[in-house]
């Protein structure tokens, strides 16, 4: 389908820009309206794709987005089958909340999945269907300058909005929910307390954050705003970046703990219809043009405090792969995240803003946290030793991999290496050049005698870097 001729596009436009196109579309040709209609009243659309993504990252910018010309962007649900056999959907959110959608998602993956067990492969790439059961007709559309002019417009729009915008995926795989719950802290608080830390990390402040909250127990419910910000949480944000050698890990863990509480209350209030933002929204839409507003409704706090910097929400069923939606201001980001059993996964889009860069964050958060709520109950001298064990063991690695190996034989531990510096840092844990079977034994054993939880640290997500750059906050200061 030629761009200059894509009628989806139009879909792309702002709104006051889509109503004279659609005026225009209309006005050209009777034909026009009845494919209009054709479209506009269909229960959803399917689009057939010539891309096939293979990463998380491609895989989500073909469903935010694509080219523009295979999709109709006020449709609240649109199939997409990608030329590689993978699909997913793109929806319009007034209509529906994610409840619903993941219902409808869930429901279309069992028939498809279902269909295929009882039919066999051969058979469906050379079932003869008959033109009856296989009827297609296109829909045509009449044009005119102005209507191209329009379509014009909407391409350039298109096009100068998505590279305006960065789309960034993080899959972490060192923990997810099940070592989260042994933490003993919610899960979702968790995570919504990271988001916090590492936008602090980034920008230096903590922002109103939106996430979702269902209240779909009560009729018509659709959603709250579960207000994630408290005081607590912006002060153990605070206590975490700013002044970390000033306070002990048990004082910054129970901290966290109380923020992830206070989150984890809020929330369930949101849920059984006791959250303020959709009551003072109602509120503020009630007022006749002739009321006077109440002062409130133009006070700069509250004005700031539904600026929602962070617009987030969680869904976590096992039949996404991704999802992920843009930000809701044009100073802010849009995080998508899923919570599975041993991994969470996050899409963070912006308007390039950092989006790569808060991924990064937002791991480092993930990572401290673990640290601090399975150690809050260690003296210092206990970490440190510790820590010194992980050290010598990643020092042995690195010498290990050193040693002249035959051309098949794989370089083990250069990646952790590649961390490493001839500082005297790593000079302190240097020992005799380790040539022999023996030395590896050696290693080994030391493996075997650490912690599990720092064993996975330091083979899972290299703790040498971890430890240089972000353990400085668990010690007291020695200066």
């Amino acid at each position: 389908l030629e761009r200059a001729k894509s009628i989806g596009i139009l879909t792309a436009s702002l709104r006051d820009d889509w109503y004279a196109a659609r005026e225009c579309l209309l006005q050209v040709s009777p034909e026009n309206a009845e494919s209009l209609r054709i479209l506009e009243s269909s229960a959803f659309l399917v689009s057939l794709e010539s891309v096939s993504p293979s990463t998380h990252q491609e895989f989500s910018l073909a469903c935010h987005c694509s080219n523009g010309v295979d999709r109709y962007f006020d449709k609240n649900f649109q199939l997409l089958v990608f030329a590689n056999g993978r699909y997913g959907f793109n929806g319009e959110h007034s209509l529906t909340d994610a409840t619903t959608d993941m219902r409808l998602c869930n429901a279309l993956v069992k028939d498809v999945e279902a269909l295929c067990s009882e039919v066999a492969p051969a058979a469906l790439s050379t079932a003869a269907v008959s033109d009856s059961q296989c009827a297609v007709s296109e829909l045509a559309f009449d044009y005119n300058a102005e209507l191209l002019g329009h379509i014009q417009r909407a391409v350039d729009y298109f096009d100068t909005t998505v590279r305006g915008h960065e789309l960034a995926t993080l899959e972490f795989d060192s923990f997810g929910k099940e070592q989260i719950k042994k933490m003993k802290v919610s899960p979702d608080a968790f995570v919504q307390m990271a988001m916090q830390l590492a936008y602090y990390r980034k920008f230096g402040h903590v922002p109103a954050t939106y996430e979702s909250a269902s209240t779909k127990s009560y009729a018509r419910g659709r959603t709250e705003t579960s207000r994630s910000v408290s005081e607590h949480s912006v002060q153990w944000c605070r206590m975490m970046v700013d002044n970390p050698e000033t306070t002990s890990l048990h004082t910054k863990s129970e901290l966290l703990k109380q923020a992830i509480i206070n989150q984890s209350q809020f929330t369930a209030q949101c849920a059984k219809g006791a959250g303020i933002d959709r009551h003072l929204l109602g509120l503020e839409y009630a007022l006749l043009s002739d009321e006077a507003k109440p002062e409130i409704f133009s006070d700069p706090v509250f004005l700031a405090s539904r600026h929602w910097k962070l617009s987030t929400s969680q869904i976590s069923d096992p039949i996404l792969d991704a999802y992920g939606w843009g930000e809701v201001v044009d100073d802010g980001f849009g995080v998508a995240y899923r919570i599975e059993n041993n991994s969470l996964h996050f899409n963070v889009v912006s308007q390039r803003l950092g989006s790569k860069r808060l991924c990064r964050y937002l791991s480092d958060a993930l990572m401290d946290m673990r640290f601090l709520l399975t150690n809050a109950h260690k003296q210092p001298h206990e970490i440190m030793a510790e820590v010194d064990a992980v050290a010598n063991v990643l020092n042995s690695i690195k010498l290990l991999s050193s040693v002249p190996r035959s051309p098949a034989s794989p370089t083990f531990g250069s990646e952790s290496s590649a961390h490493e510096d001839s500082s005297s840092e790593s000079a302190r844990f240097r020992d005799p050049f380790p040539s022999d079977p023996a030395a590896s034994n050696s290693v080994l054993d030391e493996l075997e005698r650490l912690p599990s939880s720092e064993m996975i640290c330091a083979l899972e997500t290299r703790l040498s870097r971890f430890v240089k750059e972000s353990l400085y906050w668990a010690l007291p200061s020695t200066s």
